[in-house]
């Protein structure tokens, strides 16, 4: 049974750490992007889905081409990306920006594939990037930032409360798995209902019911300007494990008593 405990502990790490963007899939939008600004509708032909590739792309990607600066991009980044399957097709979205000296250019690729199948282009949009709209999105992103500093009094409460329920719930199983009560080992793991808090907003949210792994959350979206959500649920069952006394060693078991001898040994021992 620790081997559980460590189990689910490894799959908590695992799920704390922050997905990231498949740099096959940057790779595959520079090539996109490179194709539109040569014109090759070919090549984006080529690397498309087949109902994309029954469509005349020669106007859609003329017009896309003239948003393009002349000059060559001097540097590419993620703005942000999704993923989703729906009955074994896949879907990716990625949005990438592109400096070029004239100014920037923001590309969005829409990827599908079936199964196990190549990723193919699905759909392009490309415009043109104002300063103005760069700067905007760039304080997004400040602002995004986890930072401690210009906080109130909620947002530190918070932070100090979901520490301590993991901390706790963390204790308590660890004290539950010592005593061998293997249930509430794996109960002291979670808490019961949510209260998170928007980080960047400080906008608060409650969830009565909800179930939470250690009894909080630290949770980021995949866009560079969505903001930490942190989250706080009641370590219920780690509280009962202490309040019921459970966290004390089991009593131990009663030995079954001595039943009346029989034999001749106790025949001879009557008389």
């Amino acid at each position: 049974m620790p081997r559980i405990l460590l189990f689910l502990l490894t799959l908590l790490l695992a799920g704390c750490a922050l997905p990231k963007v498949d740099p096959e899939r940057e790779a595959q939008t520079d090539r996109a992007y490179a194709m539109v600004r040569s014109n090759d509708v070919t090549a984006i032909k080529a690397d498309a889905t087949p109902v994309l590739r029954q469509q005349d792309l020669t106007g859609p990607v003329s017009l896309m081409r003239s948003h393009v600066h002349p000059g060559e991009p001097t540097s590419a980044r993620t703005l942000s990306w999704t993923m989703n399957t729906v009955n074994g097709i896949a879907a990716y979205e990625i949005v990438r920006l592109y400096s070029h000296p004239e100014g920037a250019i923001q590309v969005k690729a829409i990827m599908a594939r079936s199964g196990d199948g190549p990723w193919q282009i699905d759909g392009l949009h490309v415009v043109r990037v104002t300063p103005e709209t760069l700067e905007a999105y760039d304080a997004s992103i400040e602002a995004a930032r986890f930072s401690l500093t210009d906080k109130s009094p909620v947002h530190y409460l918070m932070l100090v409360a979901a520490g301590l329920s993991v901390a706790f719930c963390l204790v308590s199983a660890v004290v539950a798995g010592w005593r061998r009560r293997w249930l509430w080992m794996i109960g002291c793991l979670f808490g019961l209902g949510q209260v998170s808090v928007n980080w960047a907003t400080g906008a608060l949210a409650v969830h009565p019911i909800y179930v939470a792994l250690l009894g909080a959350g630290f949770l980021k979206g995949l866009g560079a300007t969505d903001p930490w959500i942190i989250s706080v649920s009641l370590p219920l069952p780690a509280i009962l494990f202490w309040a019921l006394g459970k966290w004390r060693p089991k009593p131990p078991k009663a030995k079954p008593e001595a039943g009346p001898t029989s034999g001749p040994d106790a025949r001879w021992a009557d008389t």
